[in-house]
């Protein structure tokens, strides 16, 4: 289970089911680097995408590599820029709870079939712009299950 996991949040990195995070800015703030100040009360939105994908934070973002949130790899320095659940005291409160559902699910379902993409599939899927506060991708993600051999 411990791989699975990795696993699961290599693919939630790579495509996260929030495009953004929504807070308010609870006081003044100055980005040295850009000279740009966000004022006290703003709303900011934080798109995850393109901080899952940062190569400054997550070398050869493109590659499908779970290792990287290995214990002994991740950087802790940096945990607050994967945030598939948010993070802090306004985070998803479900986060353990949707995380060991889906391992669960993903087990279940990997003990019986073999998955892989269709020829259709897309390496870069489009997420539909109209969808709502979870992302959801336009044409679907078509796979391929292929059931397990029973050992007797």
């Amino acid at each position: 289970m411990h791989y699975l996991e990795l696993v699961f949040k290599e693919g939630l990195r790579m495509f996260p089911s929030l495009g953004f995070l929504l807070r308010q800015c609870t006081r003044a703030y100055t980005f040295p680097e850009f000279n740009m100040t966000i004022d006290e009360n703003v709303r900011v939105m934080i798109p995850l995408q393109s901080m899952h994908n940062d190569p400054k934070y997550f070398p050869n973002p493109d590659v499908f590599r779970p290792e990287r949130f290995a214990p002994e790899e991740f950087d802790t320095n940096n945990k607050y820029v994967f945030l598939p659940f948010g993070a802090g005291p306004r985070a998803c409160i479900g986060e353990r709870l949707g995380l060991m559902q889906s391992l669960a699910g993903l087990a279940a379902v990997l003990s019986c079939f073999t998955v892989e993409p269709a020829p259709e599939t897309v390496r870069h899927p489009i997420v539909d712009p109209l969808s709502s506060v979870v992302q959801s991708i336009k044409a679907g993600l078509p796979l391929m299950f292929h059931p397990r051999n029973k050992v007797a």
